[in-house]
């Protein structure tokens, strides 16, 4: 097994960092620990605030069954259109200087239609390094016949940032194409542009962190294409429109200018969901659970968990697709949105969150006789030395 040995002086490091955390720990392959960043970190735990009950925000009785009333859900269901790149509303870049920071976010185009909140995004070097190793020494654990793949999601602030604030933050693109760059195992999976091609629709809801799923269907199908495998159109999916979506920059963040102007949440179905076989798993990959893919009665604010419903399982996903390829994914939240779209193009799917994994993710891959892993991370757990120590760490359980 390939020995991956980097950062000058790691044991000092590790005596300044008291990080104990090594890669292939007594698997004859180890790659010392990054010092984690001491720059300022996004406001929105984006990990955690699916599962927490948002607080309810300290306004007056007034104000509080104004809020009421517009966050009550309306839900359309009709057949999806082809793709456009025509611009909509809800995408319109915000005017030069009409931005303010928020509750530790960016808040553009306050007061209209437009209104946006955006989390701020950072990154270093170090922890670039720090995840294209953990990736590479995972591809190298799991063995030459499984591919594994890297994509680095990026957040809105990357599309509709305001243009006198770009240069104050890393660009994105170039972000990922660093670590990419430094995977030798590992094969990437580069959605930035494909996604800046089409930013002109609805790809980002302006009052959540999360990419709304058409921004998940353009990723998946790049993976599908870099994967090798079949994946079907937009149009032969079901599109569903939930109204009046208000997100966690609102509910959490506490951002009230963006209730005059709520979302709408829309999300896809598959021509073959009928077809599909579906099983939770707990944590430790015991016994399944019949369940669904999708969680059409989750309230109007909870709308991105409308798909897989939950991060703490392991999600197993029997298909009709007719090859023999068995994908693993390694997610944050953001990789929720990927399965409906590659559920014709794998034979058997797995959903696993780095942050709920209590098995050794190498032997998984093993025992399942996965054939691709990929590692779908949002831009702030992907320059997060946390969240990363998290694929080193699940290698070692």
């Amino acid at each position: 097994m390939k020995i991956k040995i980097f950062a000058a002086c790691a044991a000092a490091m590790l005596m300044l960092t008291g990080c104990g955390n090594t890669i292939g720990q007594n698997k004859d392959m180890v790659v010392a620990p990054k010092p984690k960043t001491t720059e300022a970190v996004p406001t929105v735990d984006e990990d955690s605030v699916e599962s927490e009950k948002p607080e309810e925000p300290t306004e007056s009785a007034a104000k509080d069954d104004k809020k009421d009333e517009k966050k009550t859900s309306k839900a359309t269901t009709t057949k999806a259109p082809e793709t456009t790149t025509k611009p909509v509303t809800t995408t319109a870049k915000p005017e030069e200087g009409t931005y303010e920071y928020f509750n530790g976010c960016i808040l553009a185009n306050s007061g209209t239609s437009n209104v946006r909140a955006m989390e701020e995004y950072y990154y270093n070097s170090e922890n670039g390094r720090y995840l294209a190793d953990c990736v590479d020494v995972y591809a190298d654990s799991v063995g030459s016949n499984v591919n594994t793949y890297l994509m680095m999601i990026p957040t809105s602030q990357e599309f509709y940032i305001p243009d006198d604030l770009r240069d104050s933050y890393p660009d994105q693109k170039e972000c990922a194409d660093e670590v990419y760059s430094m995977m030798t195992s590992g094969k990437s999976v580069p959605i930035n542009s494909t996604l800046e091609d089409h930013k002109g629709e609805y790809l980002y809801s302006r009052s959540d962190y999360h990419w709304q799923p058409l921004a998940a269907y353009y990723a998946s199908k790049v993976f599908a294409e870099k994967a090798g495998v079949d994946f079907s159109s937009l149009d032969s999916y079901e599109k569903v429109e939930r109204e009046g979506y208000l997100g966690a920059f609102y509910s959490v963040n506490g951002i009230y200018p963006l209730e005059e102007s709520p979302d709408t949440f829309t999300y896809y179905k598959p021509a073959n969901l009928d077809s599909l076989n579906v099983l939770f798993h707990d944590t430790y990959f015991g016994e399944g659970v019949p369940s669904s893919l999708f969680f059409e009665d989750n309230d109007i604010s909870a709308s991105y968990t409308v798909f897989v419903g939950t991060d703490d399982t392991i999600l197993e996903v029997d298909t009709d697709a007719d090859n023999d390829r068995v994908l693993v994914i390694f997610k944050d939240s953001y990789g929720n949105a990927l399965v409906p779209f590659l559920t014709s193009s794998f034979s058997k799917i797995y959903l696993c969150d780095n942050r709920f994994f209590n098995i050794n993710s190498v032997d998984f891959a093993k025992e399942v006789g996965a054939t691709d892993v990929l590692f779908a991370l949002g831009a702030a757990s992907s320059s997060s030395y946390d969240k990363i120590s998290l694929i080193e760490s699940n290698m070692n359980q």
